[in-house]
């Protein structure tokens, strides 16, 4: 791919640019871009899962990436329907964990004619559940004409020995009327009783079901009686997680689970009969940027799973890409680009200087694509969230050509390049269009940086900008060393970088020459960095340059040298935290050590820390927080021990439960998340810290301290009057009789 290495380290302008006619020659194939006739597997081995490349007439990187306009946030192709062939102009990721393995489960079903099965991919929008019902269907026939353009909820299609109905989108309903229509669906599948169930041909189900659908029917199923259920009721209830707890006299039984929070398999019988097997794949408790776990499903239709797996931060640079479905994805996008550049090549100019080739360029290396995709895992970490495929396309996007299918239509994209190209007239215009073209370096664009050294005003409201914002690397640049450690400092050599003497070299070149020859630093500089490094050095060099440029300059090179080596690292904002939440996700029931005592601090803090001594919580203030210093009126108060800790795993996807006991009884439960990791960690040598996430933890806390408070916990405690500096014991500890 010989245009990523023709990025010059001069550029002049090519003479006559200003007309728009001249432009012709660059952007003759950006108008139409088509779709190449090259088979899915150049791309990668998963077949029908892939599709064709982009492409291209004249090998312009350009000609290459302006399909993605179509996947970027709010793109034409986002979304998929079962009745649309699975096609694209770009090869599709890995699919959830169980996905895959599910579908074909319910095909071979279809094609055998066994008793019926049923499939339902729970999970939000863009969690690729109608790309992969869109798949199960190819080759049957649609039973009835729908209308055109418009999603449908059902789907009727025949197979050669059975038939399938598929509800597509179970948030569409028809009848206002009916309050549970996925019960009624899965009602009318299976019959409401054996005289209607018994068909001259098995029909089968696949349902794809957002997670507030079942809230919903949760709701309305829990207005009847047991005996009234149905087996719509019954399977909803188990989708919902709900125990079928109590005397249960329904006719409908769900019996049999097996599998793992993902992936889970039971019976569904009726009157003891055995009706169908069912198999439920949760699509969005698995992150796409860790490891798919690998399941089977038997002859009998149970499944087994592997336990999910979250890697610690410093095991990620050795991760096997593939395997996680986000950098199969990003592996794959690359190569297709790559393909469609190969053939004659339009006329680029020798000194062009390029950020989108650069990124290309940046990309080939694992050491930086790790790095990017490390961190995008920690964005999720630190919002609990997990980005679908389509926040995943729109992330990739914006890693390869920034915000540009925001800001421009897909056939300006090589015309806003050739327009901010540095004439090397004037040092101040030559930095000044280096930072518009900065813009598109994924290194800024991912966290919304550009000619400005921060996000604009609104970024947030963008999805992807929302995630990763908030662990945008310049907001956290811890002094330090030590780039590979996530419990040590890391900007230093940046800072150091912008010490040197003009003479004896440039910041960028500092910088390099101080990190080791392994590092992924070496890997991520194109010579647009150097460009943008050359220049700036030439314009801190401008005799009338105002102060108040040369600082605001310096800032700026500053954070793109900060994100530039954070980004090829994978060091997001505040790493020490997210690596915190991933050891004791891993370390469950055991808290890590070095959070056993922030933590205490945090829950219950000592009145004077110097001493030793227990927290006290007044029992009669308005808030719940610990007694500390000197108190101005006497106050009533309970002597509290240290609480012990210690972990549980059993909540919703990713979520680690902080279990807080005394005396061997468990007082109450919270959710051990990145805010709360981050306000204890605040806390040092016991005393209490206090970040900005303050308001987010402040009443978790108030929950956790009042618990303690409540009748059943104070028998035999100690109470004490607090005044002033003074303690004045009231009663004493209570011993239990043995």
């Amino acid at each position: 791919m010989a245009v990523l290495g023709d990025i010059g380290a001069e550029s002049k302008r090519p003479s006559g640019f200003e007309s728009p006619d001249s432009l012709s020659w660059m952007l003759s194939s950006s108008d139409t871009p088509g779709i190449a006739a090259r088979s899915a597997a150049a791309f990668n081995e998963r077949g029908p899962l892939s599709a064709s490349t982009p492409e291209t007439k004249n090998g312009n990187s350009w000609d290459g990436l302006v399909g993605l306009w179509d996947r970027a946030t709010g793109g034409t192709d986002v979304a998929a329907r079962p009745d649309h062939p699975v096609d694209s102009s770009w090869p599709s990721a890995l699919r959830p964990a169980g996905v895959e393995e599910a579908c074909d489960w319910l095909k071979a079903g279809i094609s055998a004619g066994q008793p019926p099965r049923f499939l339902f991919l729970v999970g939000g929008p863009g969690a690729g559940k109608s790309h992969a019902t869109a798949h199960v269907v190819q080759g049957m026939r649609l039973m009835s004409e729908l209308e055109e353009g418009l999603a449908h909820r059902i789907y009727d299609y025949e197979g050669p020995l059975s038939d399938l109905v598929v509800v597509n989108d179970a948030t569409i309903n028809l009848e206002a009327s009916n309050r549970a229509p996925l019960i009624s669906d899965i009602d009318r599948v299976v019959g409401v009783g054996m005289d209607e169930f018994r068909p001259s041909r098995s029909r089968h189900l696949m349902a794809c079901v957002n997670r507030g659908v079942l809230v919903e029917e949760m709701s309305e199923s829990r207005l009847r009686y047991s005996e009234d259920w149905t087996a719509g009721d019954v399977l909803v209830r188990w989708l919902y997680g709900s125990a079928l707890t109590g005397p249960i006299q329904s006719s409908w039984q769900v019996a049999g689970v097996t599998g793992q929070n993902f992936v889970r398999s039971a019976r569904l019988s009726y009157m003891g009969e055995h009706v169908a097997n069912v198999l439920a794949v949760f699509v969005d408790e698995c992150s796409l940027f860790e490891e798919r776990p690998a399941i089977s499903i038997g002859a009998d239709s149970s499944v087994s799973a592997e336990e999910y797996r979250i890697v610690p931060l410093t095991e990620r640079p050795g991760m096997e890409g593939t395997r996680t479905p986000a950098a199969d994805l990003l592996v794959n996008i690359l190569k297709a680009v790559e393909e469609s550049m190969r053939g004659p090549r339009g006329h680029v100019p020798e000194t062009l200087v390029d950020p989108l080739a650069a990124n290309l360029q940046s990309l080939r290396s694992p050491l930086v694509r790790s790095g990017l995709l490390t961190i995008a895992r920690s964005a999720e970490l630190t919002s609990a969230s997990r980005m679908t495929y389509r926040e995943l396309w729109g992330f990739l996007t914006r890693a390869l050509v920034g915000d540009a299918p925001t800001r421009m239509p897909r056939e300006r994209l090589g015309e806003f390049v050739m327009a901010n190209q540095p004439p090397g007239l004037e040092a101040e215009d030559d930095f000044d269009r280096m930072r518009i073209l900065s813009a598109l370096r994924f290194s800024q664009s991912i966290f919304g940086a550009g000619a400005r050294s921060t996000a604009p005003e609104g970024s947030m409201r963008d999805p992807v900008l929302k995630l990763l914002i908030p662990v945008d690397p310049v907001s956290d640049a811890v002094p330090g060393s030590n780039p590979d450690a996530p419990d040590q400092g890391w900007a230093t050599r940046i800072s150091d970088a912008f010490g040197i003497h003009t003479s004896d070299g440039t910041p960028l070149q500092s910088l390099l020459d101080s990190a080791p020859e392994h590092s992924p630093l070496h890997a991520v500089v194109t010579d647009f960095d150097r460009r943008l490094d050359e220049t700036f050095c030439q314009l801190l060099e401008s005799k009338y340059l105002k102060d108040e440029v040369r600082l605001e300059a310096t800032g700026w090179y500053g954070a793109y040298l900060t994100r530039l080596y954070a980004v090829s690292h994978g060091i997001c904002a505040f790493r020490r935290e997210v690596d915190m939440l991933i050891r004791a996700w891993v370390q469950s029931p055991h808290l890590p050590d070095d959070l056993r005592s922030p933590l205490r601090t945090l829950i219950r803090p000592k009145r004077n820390p110097t001493e030793s001594g227990s927290s006290l919580l007044p029992l009669f203030d308005s808030r719940t927080e610990p007694i500390t210093g000197r108190t101005a009126t006497p106050k009533l108060a309970v002597r509290v021990r240290e609480p012990q800790l210690s972990t549980d795993r059993q909540g919703q996807g990713e979520q680690v439960l902080l279990v807080i006991g005394t005396d061997g009884t468990t007082m109450s439960r919270v959710s051990l998340d990145f805010p709360l990791i981050r306000e204890a960690l605040a806390c040092v040598d016991d005393h209490i810290g206090v970040t900005d996430l303050i308001d987010v933890t402040a009443p978790r806390l108030e929950r956790v301290r009042a618990s303690r408070l409540l009748s059943s916990h104070l028998h035999g405690a100690e109470f004490c009057l607090a005044d002033g500096d003074r303690e004045v014991q009231i009663t004493q500890r209570y011993t239990k009789e043995s």
